[in-house]
Parts: C-alpha cells; structure tokens; sequence
C-alpha cells in the first residue's frame, strides 16, 4: 500500500517527524519549567496573559482565569481576549463575568469539547473547564465580530456581517485584515468562508473552528463580544505587520483506494464510481462498516482512523488532501452523510491512520507553523491551536495530556491556547479557504 503524510495545508512533512515524536513519547519529553520561560521580555510591545480554571462554579472559573491574566499583564489593559470553554458551564453567565472583568476587552471564542489546553496543560473539570489568553499590544489591531445565522437569510449573509462588524469594530475600514480568526456553529462553514471573501479576498487566511459540545447534541455556543450564539459565527479581523505564521495538517496516510464522486448532493456522497457509496467505503477499509449497511446509522467513532480525502490541485499543480469524516450510512440506498460539503466529480481517496499519529500532529503541527515563517523556538509572542474533537476522542484518555508536552517541546514554551472543535477552517496555499474534518491547526505571532 503506497503510504505519504498528509498535510492539508499543503505543507507536506516528512514522516520521519512522526517517527521522531512517537520517540519522544516513548523516551520522555524534556518538560519546559515555567520559570525559565518568562511572559514578557524586556522592551517587547506585545504583552501577552492567560489564565485557566476547571472550578465548578462559573464565576469562580473567570475570576480565578481572569485574576491570572492581570498577574502576566501587570498594568496593562488588554484590547482583545479569546475564551474557550466547555459546555457544562453557563456561557452567558461566563461571558458576562468575563466582560465585568474586562470591561475595555474585546472577546471571541466558543466551546470547547470536554476541555481546553493552554501550555500549563489539558484542563477537564468535573462540571467545565476554561481558557483566556488576552494581548495588549501596540503592533497588532484586533476587531472581533459576530452574527446570528438565524437572523439572516443565508449563512453566507451572516459571514458578510460577521467581517464587516469586526472590521469596523477594529476601526480599519476600507482595509485587508492579514489574518481572520473563525468560530462558528457546524453545518454551513463553506458557505460562511464564502460570504467572508465576499468582503475580504479569497487571499485572506480564514483560519479556527466550529465550536463544540460533549455529545453532538447542538449545545454548542459561540462568543463575540458581549454576544452568545446558538447557532452564529464569531470573526476576528486581524492587522499587522508582524508574522502570521500558520500550518493546518491532517495527518494521515494515504492509501491506494481512490476514485470519483459521481453522485452527490449538499453533504451527502451517494456514489463513488457510479457505485453505492457505503459499500465502496466498507470495500476501502476491509470491512470497518460491514454492519451498518444493514442497520444504517452513526458511523463516527468507526471512521475516525479511515477517513476520506478531497484531492485538491493547488495553482503549483501541487495535490493537497483535506480529510473528510464519514457521519453516518443511510438507507436504503447506502449513501454516506458527512462533515463537508462535496461536490460531484470530486476526486476522493481513503486515507488511514492511528492515535499515535493523531497525537503527534501536536508536535509536527507546531513545527510546521514555525517552520513556514522561519520562527525560532521560543521567539513566537503567543499561538492559537485548534485540534479537531473527533481525533481527539480517538486518543486514549490517558495519553491526552501529552498534547501540551509535544507543543511546549516545539514552541519553545510560549503563552497558546488551544480548542477542540467539531470541524476545522484553514488556509491552503495554491487552493484557499477550506473547511475540513479530523484536521489540526497552529497560528503563531513572532516579529
């Protein structure tokens, strides 16, 4: 079976840094002491906190995450934070403690499945967890917005007013933001993205997440300044002459099961080579789904380590994969509902992998994003790091924590804070604006 490493950003890394983090797993990973990693340097104009909390009550979580904020920022008032925090907490009463405590901050964020990182670690709490990074700086201007797709007649409306309220609200209007930070609700990211470049360009990175819960039961919620959204998205307009450097990876092997979407409609594959698709997909994977095509139904946790894969040709003719998680077999005609929308002529492959490669793109990730601007460990101000929920529940529990290990190891221990979320936007260089499943990102600030 010919094998390759994925990478959806188009950032092809060689396997040999998986291999060097499965070793770094087995051997140990030189833990990074907080002490010899201070915040702040001497003469820097980016300041940067965090704080986080697995306290059960909510405002007990924000004061005690917002009380370590201040510690790093000592006098300084942060323009902007991102909050990320699970489901089990009552979000509108977390957004307003949050804005009781920083009143001058603007706030983006949305939940997070079953916890949050930050490099301090992976926080689950019995009843929530919580994460709040906030930056002051002078070199960068943060304009965070949001809109209510309920309140529009099309996502791809709710996107335009989302962007253009997070442009106005950085005062840059008439401007290019180099960088957008997104959250939204799942289920109409493409058409989101595209309402988004219909104000900026299709040049313009979108990159984050749609925000999550514990049990894919719609409690996920969206944050934008004093705003909680149900089913919305949250932007923030990002202008700066700093690098933004950026890598968004899959992770995955490729196999030699390939072929054409030849019926499709909206997230639903029907046909794969004029076949039924479930049953092309249970040919791929040896028989993974063989009793769901008689009973239909979820397919998630089956298909996490198989996922699908759109080829897609970059201006370079370099080929990209974007991973695609199956959701579920539909009867009777055994067609494949999934996380993304296809397209028919849509070439697709059978991708294939385990936890062990899920958990070291943490590490291959992290250097990816470091690598592609030339940034040094440790020289970064601060990271954004999303990791798609699915492959996170298909790491065993009790290896999770190592996630912040292998992102400390490559980023040289610098303030990030990281989401688990239920779908993954990003930029492919050649391609645009993708959304994608089982996907991971690393978004890091550096002179």
């Amino acid at each position: 079976m010919k094998e390759s490493r994925i990478i959806a950003a188009g950032i092809m890394v060689l396997l040999v840094l998986v291999i060097i983090g499965c070793k770094k797993i087995e051997t140990g990973i030189e833990v990074i002491e907080k002490e010899e990693l201070p915040e702040q340097k001497a003469g820097e104009s980016v300041s940067v906190g965090y704080g986080w909390s697995t306290k059960d009550n909510p405002k007990e979580a924000v004061t005690e995450a917002v009380s370590s904020v201040k510690e790093s920022l000592g006098e300084k008032i942060p323009e902007y934070a991102i909050l990320f925090a699970t489901v089990g907490y009552d979000t509108d009463t977390l957004l307003k403690e949050v804005k009781a405590l920083l009143p001058a901050t603007q706030i983006y964020g949305g939940t997070s499945l079953l916890g949050v990182l930050t490099k301090d670690g992976y926080h689950v709490g019995e009843t929530g967890s919580l994460s709040l990074l906030a930056i002051s700086s002078s070199k960068i201007t943060f304009g965070a917005g949001g809109a209510n797709l309920d309140d529009f007649d099309s996502p791809r409306d709710a996107g335009k007013e989302a962007i253009t309220s997070a442009i106005k609200n950085a005062g840059r209007e008439g401007e290019l933001p180099k960088i957008v930070l997104i959250t939204t609700a799942p289920g109409h990211e493409e058409e989101i993205i595209h309402g988004i470049e219909n104000i900026v360009s299709n040049n313009t990175p979108i990159i984050g997440g749609s925000s999550a819960d514990n049990d894919i039961t719609g409690k996920w919620k969206q944050f934008a300044n004093d705003k909680v959204y149900s089913n919305g998205v949250s932007l923030t307009a990002i202008f700066t002459d700093l690098k933004v450097s950026f890598a968004y990876d899959a992770g995955y092997l490729i196999t030699e099961n390939q072929g054409i979407i030849t019926n499709a409609s909206g997230r639903v594959i029907y046909e794969i080579d004029n076949n039924p698709a479930a049953i092309v997909y249970n040919e791929w994977t040896g028989g993974i789904i063989s009793d769901k095509l008689e009973t239909g139904g979820s397919i998630l946790s089956e298909t996490s380590f198989y996922p699908l894969a759109k080829l897609l040709q970059a201006e370079t003719e370099e080929i990209h994969y974007l991973s695609v998680h199956p959701l579920s077999v539909n009867l009777p005609e055994k067609s494949l509902t999934v996380f993304t929308d296809i397209e028919q002529g849509q070439e697709i492959l059978l991708m294939r992998g385990n936890w062990e490669l899920l958990l070291n793109r943490a590490q291959s990730t992290s250097h990816n994003a470091l690598a592609n601007a030339k940034i040094a460990k440790g020289e970064g101000y601060f990271g954004i790091y999303t990791f798609c929920a699915g492959t996170l529940l298909a790491i065993p529990e009790e290896e999770r924590a190592k996630m912040t290990l292998l992102i400390n190891s490559e980023l040289g221990g610098i303030p990030f804070i990281g989401t688990f979320t239920f779908g993954e936007q990003g930029f492919i260089p050649g391609v645009g604006n993708m959304h994608g499943n089982l996907v991971n990102s690393m978004i890091i600030f550096s002179e």
